[in-house]
């Protein structure tokens, strides 16, 4: 009985770690053609989240060059984006400066983005953010995966790509 309970237990961790190597795969094999005309910068993000879930990374990002931060996957869910200027205190905890960009709420409801690219597309659920710093800065992305409504309580998970593009345009 132990001897099952413990390959049992093995086997799960082992099928844990399979999805997370297929999402980080996923991501890694469609960055180029996401991220295009910026180049990847070599670093992303690949986590594996449910409904209702959010995440927060922070990236340090340099003047003189343009970036292109793209939130991908999970093609079924709103996603609620923020990236917000963050410094650190001495207590190492990240305090926000500055909101750049956040794709939810009312203010966003009427507003039109125009890309690199020329295309104005709407705010509201924009999934990308092109910027080109004046100064060095450290910023926080945040994303919140919006539940269904209606979804009868389960919880779907998926994989999602926080991709990291730079061009020295």
């Amino acid at each position: 009985m132990k001897k099952t309970l413990l390959l049992t237990l093995v086997m799960w961790l082992i099928g844990l770690g399979g999805t997370n190597a297929q999402c980080r795969e996923y991501i890694e094999a469609i960055a180029e053609s996401e991220l295009e005309p910026y180049v990847l910068d070599g670093n992303f993000e690949s986590p594996i989240l449910k409904e209702g879930e959010s995440v927060e990374f922070y990236r340090t990002f340099m003047s003189g060059l343009s970036y292109k931060i793209d939130v991908y996957g999970m093609d079924m869910f709103f996603k609620e984006i923020t990236i917000s200027e963050v410094e650190k205190k001495d207590n190492g905890k990240h305090v926000v400066k500055n909101v750049l960009f956040k794709n939810f709420g009312k203010d966003t409801e009427d507003q039109i983005v125009t890309t690199s690219a020329g295309e104005s597309l709407p705010l509201n659920g924009l999934n990308f953010f092109e910027f080109t710093p004046d100064r060095t800065m450290e910023l926080q992305i945040k994303v919140k995966i919006v539940p269904f409504e209606g979804g009868g309580g389960l919880k779907l998970e998926g994989c999602l790509g926080v991709l990291y593009g730079f061009s020295n345009n």
